[in-house]
């Protein structure tokens, strides 16, 4: 992971709701999710729960179904450990394979959605 400054990522978000989140909103008719926030806690007990063997963790973007109570259609995130896999720099994830290594590394560590925005966005 490299950091990156304070511009270049408001330039990256500028972006992404300027061509992603806009496409997304004229075809689905929603106000689509611009970001995630998770409580620092859940996000140091989610790390500190990983097994021995993990290796990472990945970010894997969904959509909420219709029926979900705070932001249905909405674009969301699950974060999921990942396990070394055959290659060099192969890190896997139960969510991208049945391995048998990922699904027992990852099945403790995935984590449901944190508080999208919107529909919970920071007051300004």
């Amino acid at each position: 992971m490299e950091p990156i400054d304070l511009k270049t990522a408001r330039e990256m978000v500028a972006r992404y709701k300027s061509t992603r989140k806009a496409v997304i909103d004229g075809h689905h008719g929603v106000n689509d999710t611009e970001s995630t926030w998770l409580p620092i806690d859940k996000l140091k007990e989610f790390v500190n729960n990983l097994p021995p063997e993990a290796t990472g963790v990945r970010i894997h973007f969904g959509v909420h179904d219709a029926d979900h109570k705070d932001a249905p259609h909405q674009t969301s995130v699950a974060i999921v450990g990942t396990v070394a896999g055959k290659r060099a720099n192969e890190h896997i994830d139960a969510i991208q394979t049945d391995h048998a290594m990922a699904m027992e590394g990852s099945m403790l560590a995935l984590v449901n959605s944190g508080r999208d925005c919107p529909p919970a966005c920071p007051v300004a």
